[in-house]
């Protein structure tokens, strides 16, 4: 086999907004990337892509991700309550997306942000708790 697809259905947390939503995902391929999605859409008997944001509308929605993921950690931060960079109970894109000022921005679109302000150092990682109880947090860089 030389490649492979999913053609998953779109759920968050096990509750599907839209039953006619589906993601055709590339897991392997011998001769092109792997992680490659195509969101579709279930339309008169057969699946169509839907349109994806380029240029700007796509700058906008990362720019749009971006602001309510910093506002949403700084709130959490003053409460501190603590979200967590690796998947849990805690996973800051989960928590953030059903919280109600994520004004309508997806788990998937928090987690492709919070990786890039990652790896540009704008968040960073801390530590809580005492000895062997430490577990690692979100917060804004300084």
């Amino acid at each position: 086999m030389r490649a492979r697809l999913y053609l998953q259905r779109v759920t968050d947390d096990g509750y599907e907004a839209d039953p006619d939503a589906r993601v055709l995902s590339t897991m392997k391929s011998n001769y092109g990337r792997t992680g490659g999605e195509i969101a579709m859409k279930w339309d008169a008997g057969r699946f169509v892509a839907e349109a994806q944001p380029q240029g700007l509308d796509r700058m906008a929605a990362n720019a749009k991700a971006e602001r309510v993921f910093l506002t949403l950690l700084r709130a959490f931060n003053e409460m501190e309550r603590h979200v967590s960079p690796n998947p849990s109970n805690s996973y800051a894109p989960s928590v953030f997306a059903k919280h109600p000022g994520a004004e309508g921005v997806s788990k998937r679109a928090f987690a492709s942000v919070m990786e890039a302000m990652l790896r540009d150092g704008r968040i960073v990682i801390g530590e809580h708790g005492r000895g062997s109880d430490k577990k690692k947090h979100l917060r804004v860089a300084e």
